[in-house]
């Protein structure tokens, strides 16, 4: 049994969620739903949801301050927002799902099947929400935090730290600076998308590198970085990386 609890301050808005979560997304067979964000932690705490879909932007109270006036936050979140490209950075930055109003049918699915297919680990979620906050209250993006669960637990990395990304199959390896590696389960493509406008090009499916890092490019066409690790350039992004190396590193 899965229980859903839907805050959101548009009646609309949660009707509508709810009509495609009936539809769509069997494995949830119960479902709530809150339009006044000052009730919510109140409703939270009665009926213990395993998952809730929570908008940003609400009168009285945002997603994240309500998520604050929460102790023990037992339960997975997929956030729902119009598009704000700031909140957006946040969340993921912070490994948080969300859904991008008028909600697709689609993209509903998807984020809910990640959401069965992650653990319950629930002892790394107050430092994740915590993340959030952070990010948030930057006035610049090149604060961000990135949070990267792995195992061992949370690594928080500033993009500048980190030297490259190399995937392994669904999984990708971060080599930060300082020798010190770490190992997630998102692919090298969803970070490719995140740290794009912080200086990283793709050089290859399996490869993602700062080019703050990159010494220069060898006579056998590889990137040789200044820690002397060299790092495949493929033919069909050969065209692309030489226009990002030639062009001016701005943010």
């Amino acid at each position: 049994m899965t229980k859903a609890l839907l805050i959101d301050d548009e009646e609309r808005a949660t009707d509508s969620l709810r009509l495609m979560i009936e539809k769509f997304i069997p494995e949830i067979d119960q479902v709530w739903s809150c339009n006044d964000a000052r009730k919510g932690a109140q409703l939270i705490h009665k009926i213990c949801p395993d998952l809730v879909f929570l908008d940003i932007r609400m009168p009285h109270l945002s997603g994240f301050d309500l998520l604050n006036a929460i102790p023990n936050k037992r339960f997975k979140v997929i956030f729902t927002t119009a598009y704000d490209e700031y909140a957006i950075k946040s969340i993921r930055f912070s490994a948080f799902d969300y859904l991008l109003k008028p909600i697709d049918a689609e993209e509903l699915i998807s984020a809910v099947k990640r959401y069965f297919q992650s653990s319950d680990d629930w002892s790394q979620q107050p430092a994740l929400f915590k993340n959030i906050t952070h990010n948030m209250h930057l006035q610049a993006r090149d604060e961000f935090r990135l949070a990267l669960p792995s195992k061992e637990g949370i690594h928080f990395l500033m993009p500048h730290e980190i030297i490259r990304c190399e995937a392994a199959s669904n999984y990708t390896t971060f080599y930060i600076d300082g020798g010190k590696q770490h190992i997630t389960s998102k692919t090298l493509g969803e970070y490719d998308e995140l740290l794009s406008p912080y200086h990283f090009i793709r050089t290859h499916k399996s490869h993602l590198v700062n080019r703050d890092f990159i010494s220069f490019i060898d006579h056998d066409g590889f990137i040789v970085l200044k820690d002397a690790t060299k790092v495949e350039i493929s033919r069909r992004r050969k065209g692309d990386v030489m226009a990002a190396l030639s062009s001016p590193s701005s943010n």
